[in-house]
């Protein structure tokens, strides 16, 4: 039986959390930012991404023209998701 995928988990720094918390206009991602922004309340600098949440934000940052909040996605999530992708991987023993 397959395990279920684990979140994927970047923080980020305080002018990357500045960048999403940004107002912005209506349409869009709405549900992608609600639920960025749901995470970075009250100072917290971490966002957990389940699968479905990681591939659109990739997808939002990188197949979406320019825009306002595309931007700031890519401003806030490019470098801390190049790095945590950098990291080496980790091996479990099998249960």
């Amino acid at each position: 039986m397959p395990r279920p995928p684990r979140p994927f988990t970047v923080t980020l720094t305080d002018q990357q959390v500045a960048a999403v918390l940004t107002p912005n206009g209506g349409g869009g991602q709405q549900d992608l930012a609600i639920a960025i922004r749901e995470q970075l309340r009250n100072g917290r600098r971490t966002v957990i991404l389940s699968d479905a949440l990681l591939g659109k934000l990739v997808r939002y940052m990188t197949e979406y023209g320019p825009g306002g909040f595309q931007g700031r996605l890519r401003r806030a999530f490019r470098q801390p998701l190049i790095e945590r992708l950098q990291r080496p991987l980790v091996r479990r023993a099998s249960a």
